[in-house]
């Protein structure tokens, strides 16, 4: 991906916009280096931000992701970017992201890592301090439910009653521990429970503050992956939960999410066509198929003539630019 010039804003010329992330990181001396100082947990620390479009990157770093979570850092050094071309005018100077890590807070040194929220050059240096440790416990389970409770209790954002609302995604392959640990919570971030926690409990609590979402890599043990997706539906709903088909398009599938989230979806398939090949916007329309936000289900290939959400009769495809209700349940059908 490309599409910036050296100060940060972004363009709409097609030789920009059509650079790839590696062309435009070698030609801007701007890539994902690994981290010589460690971060350390987030204990007593309050996450604070006045951006009223708040957007949060969770990234499991264990050993499971092999050498994913590099190549995705890499490429989420172009997000901030592209999320501007997007974004309604009254939004663009008040967008922030904050980078994080997910490690397993029972075998990991560093298990939960939290970067400031942040815009422009300072988000490169935020990526950079994350370490990709390359852990985890080998049981298919890594500590996403302790990231949720930070996030949930220590991040302080203005009024979350306002759409958009502020925007967590998770991105992993892996399940998370069926309870938040009392000694984790103590240990890592300062606040003293007096059990354990029912994480469910903690991502509803997540949810009650950001809109929610995870792009999960497919595991590598085909024997786990489905009870791993469906752990994940029942916390964040089937809407929530996206396979990211090819990691090379991360960047492109956050951006569908939040394109979808501000109501300029139009415009991301329009770029995404001019900057990647047909295989390219495949994969990324391919991850994003199923994606609710609101009253709007955003479809790619319909098999059956079928409502994805209710499941109710359809008596005809939408067709593109003209979403469609369903008129069993009134979603409003999407196709990408």
């Amino acid at each position: 991906m490309g599409g910036y010039g050296d100060d940060y804003d972004y363009s709409t010329d097609k030789e920009v916009v059509k650079k790839t992330a590696k062309a435009y990181n070698v030609s801007h001396k701007r890539d994902y280096v690994e981290t010589r100082e460690k971060l350390p947990p987030p204990k007593n620390k309050i996450l604070l931000t006045k951006a009223e479009f708040p957007i949060v990157i969770a990234v499991d770093v264990t050993g499971s992701m092999k050498t994913l979570p590099a190549l995705i850092f890499e490429k989420l050094c172009l997000l901030y970017n592209e999320v501007l071309y997007f974004l309604p005018e009254e939004l663009k100077d008040t967008c922030e992201i904050s980078f994080a890590a997910i490690g397993d807070a029972y075998t990991d040194s560093y298990p939960i890592q939290i970067t400031d929220f942040g815009k422009g050059f300072e988000l490169d240096e935020n990526i950079k301090s994350l370490y990709p440790e390359g852990g985890g416990g080998g049981q298919s389970r890594e500590s996403y439910e302790l990231m949720a409770y930070y996030y949930a209790n220590h991040c302080a954002t203005p009024d979350i009653l306002k759409s958009p609302r502020p925007l967590f995604i998770f991105i992993g392959d892996e399940g998370y521990y069926s309870k938040v640990s009392r000694s984790h919570i103590m240990d890592l971030i300062g606040d003293k429970p007096k059990t354990d926690l029912i994480s469910e409990d903690i991502f509803n609590d997540l949810r009650s503050k950001f809109d929610v979402y995870i792009l999960r890599v497919e595991y590598s043990s085909s024997g786990e992956e489905e009870g791993i997706h469906k752990m994940w539906q029942k916390a964040l709903g089937p809407e929530r939960v996206l396979m990211l088909k090819e990691p090379r398009r991360v960047v492109d599938t956050i951006l569908g999410i939040i394109a979808a989230n501000v109501d300029r979806f139009d415009g991301f398939k329009e770029r995404i066509e001019i900057r990647q090949t047909p295989e390219q916007v495949d994969e990324v329309y391919s991850s994003l198929d199923g994606l609710r936000v609101e009253n709007k289900s955003y479809m790619y290939k319909f098999q059956v003539l079928k409502c994805p959400q209710c499941g109710g009769s359809l008596e005809k495809i939408p067709e593109h630019n003209k979403p469609r209700k369903c008129p069993v349940c009134s979603a409003l059908l999407v196709r990408i």
